[in-house]
């Protein structure tokens, strides 16, 4: 429910600014983040401009926002309930290799692919939703969400 608010209210924030419209339409049609320099240049403003109108909009530098799509096209791919191929996921979602997939799979998620989907499991139908715990890289302990929140650890 509460997605679906935040949806509804993010349905006008372009207005104004047919550059970050066009801008998202394209990263939408294709998340692929060497295109940014392109939209960029197509849009006749200088980058680090564009770059300033986009976060100003859409909340987040166009890159992060091609790679938020990038992963949720993977979580898309891994929940639709057939057999995972883990390279083959990576480069069909633009990854230029499994080691760069996995780095991004832990900064947006906190888990590693194979824990995700063994998690995955308890939450059916509800990809952009993640099990509640994360693994702390320096000791190995188990924390939740709130302690990620509190503690700014989540980086992306």
């Amino acid at each position: 429910m509460v997605e679906l608010a935040l949806l509804e209210r993010a349905a006008g924030m372009f207005d104004g600014q047919p550059v970050v419209e066009y801008a998202v339409e394209n990263f939408l049609a294709q998340p692929a983040a060497s295109r940014i320099t392109q939209i960029a240049n197509k849009t006749g403003f200088s980058s680090r401009r564009f770059i300033e109108l986009f976060r100003q909009h859409v909340g987040m530098t166009p890159k992060l926002f091609c790679r938020v799509r990038r992963f949720q096209a993977v979580l898309r791919r891994i929940t639709s309930g057939r057999p995972v191929n883990w390279t083959n996921t990576a480069l069909d979602c633009s990854y230029f290799d499994q080691a760069h997939f996995i780095h991004d799979f832990r900064a947006f998620s906190g888990i590693n692919p194979s824990k995700y989907l063994a998690g995955y499991k308890d939450f059916p139908r509800h990809h952009n939703h993640l099990p509640i715990a994360c693994m702390r890289q320096a000791t190995g302990q188990f924390f939740t969400i709130r302690d990620v929140v509190e503690c700014g650890r989540m980086r992306l």
